[in-house]
């Protein structure tokens, strides 16, 4: 019988366990390639391109979930059979790193290795087409009052009433008090808390196309944020990163409000995001905040092209103009929102997007707009 040709990655830090699965994958007749690190094996599986991938996800140098992520995100690895065999068996981890796009989670034994060789042609004569996931938008200030919640809302709502056949969700990442579910008038049980703790569904991405409430009148289903900070403390926020790309998975386009954080939990989440809408507000402080954390991020290496700057005067008259504010902050804010009194205040306390409250305002006219070009902004930047 004629011995595959194949060649296969092996991604495992542990020199013994490497050898010895490499020494049971050429005695099948396997080609392997082996690396002992995450970086090494992406550059392994960029330039080598291997066949098949195994990866053990006790990586040290990087997130195992951000290398299938990259391998997955790269046309050259996109379609190649990954498998991860780990030594303990994390059903959590497991699920999130399936949902990022392995085809196999083995924990480590012999009998996982034999089915491994037994799985490898299986994989192989398979087409792969790895999951198509949604955009993702942040929302982000680095000041309170910006009316970034808000926004967030009623953007999501813009979108969604204008393409029907599209699925929005928006998710509140707000800590340690969410702020989503007050604007729309949601106070059931469903949040983060209840989907990212203890006792959260073992298959998120079903149970977020399934279970997610739509919200009456405002065209978008809904993941409210922690109902107080005592809640707050029961977030697992290591399954965070499984959140997100469930509901990318679910949704076509995911709204993500982070407020006024940078954290370790939202800073993957905005390095992960498509697009950032920044928020600020016309006071001088809000400006200047802005521009440093506008500093972080290109200091995290986030892209300025998916920086999308918007000046909110909706909720101050008073303060900088557009003019001053991009003077100081030396870059350009993309849109200017339009001063509305306390109407922004009156459809927020009244739970109504201000599209329907306010059908006929400008406010409204440039709420639709910004959504549009929130989606053309997104279309317009390189593949990742």
């Amino acid at each position: 019988m004629e011995q595959p040709s194949q060649s296969v990655l092996v991604i495992d830090p542990d020199a013994a366990s490497r050898n010895y699965l490499s020494a049971m994958l050429q005695k099948s007749g396997y080609t392997v390639l082996l690396a002992p690190s995450g970086r090494e094996g992406l550059i392994s599986a960029w330039k080598d391109l291997p066949q098949a991938i195994i990866l053990d996800p006790v990586i040290t140098d990087m997130r195992a979930l951000d290398i299938v992520t990259r391998l997955r995100a790269d046309r050259r690895t996109a379609k190649v059979p990954l498998v991860v065999l780990t030594s303990h068996e994390d059903q959590q981890e497991c699920s999130a790193l399936l949902s990022a796009g392995c085809n196999e989670c083995l924990v480590k034994s012999s009998q996982a290795l034999s089915k491994l060789i037994e799985l490898l042609p299986r994989l192989f004569s398979m087409d792969f087409t790895p999951k198509k996931l949604g955009v993702l938008i942040a929302f982000l200030s680095a000041k309170g009052g910006t009316g970034t919640s808000s926004l967030c809302a009623n953007l999501a709502m813009c979108l969604g009433s204008k393409k029907l056949e599209t699925r929005v969700a928006v998710m509140d990442l707000v800590l340690p008090i969410g702020s989503i579910a007050n604007i729309v008038g949601y106070n059931d049980q469903v949040n983060l808390v209840a989907v990212a703790g203890s006792d959260s569904p073992a298959k998120p991405s079903v149970y977020f196309k399934e279970s997610l409430p739509r919200i009456t009148n405002w065209y978008f289903h809904l993941l409210a944020g922690s109902p107080d900070p005592e809640s707050a403390n029961q977030i697992s926020f290591d399954r965070i990163d499984e959140v997100v790309i469930a509901m990318q998975e679910s949704y076509d386009y995911v709204f993500v409000d982070l407020g006024r954080s940078l954290s370790r939990i939202s800073l993957p989440v905005i390095q992960r995001a498509n697009l950032i809408a920044l928020i600020l507000s016309t006071d001088l402080a809000s400006v200047a905040l802005t521009r440093t954390v506008y500093a972080y991020l290109q200091n995290q290496k986030v892209d300025p092209m998916r920086i999308y700057l918007i000046l909110n005067r909706a909720v101050g008259l008073e303060g900088m103009t557009k003019a001053e504010a991009e003077q100081m902050l030396g870059v350009q804010i993309m849109v200017t929102m339009p001063y509305m009194g306390g109407n922004f205040t009156l459809a927020n306390n009244r739970h109504e997007p201000i599209s329907s409250k306010f059908p006929n305002d400008t406010l409204t006219l440039a709420l639709n707009q910004i959504a549009t070009e929130l989606v053309e902004s997104v279309q317009r930047l390189p593949v990742r």
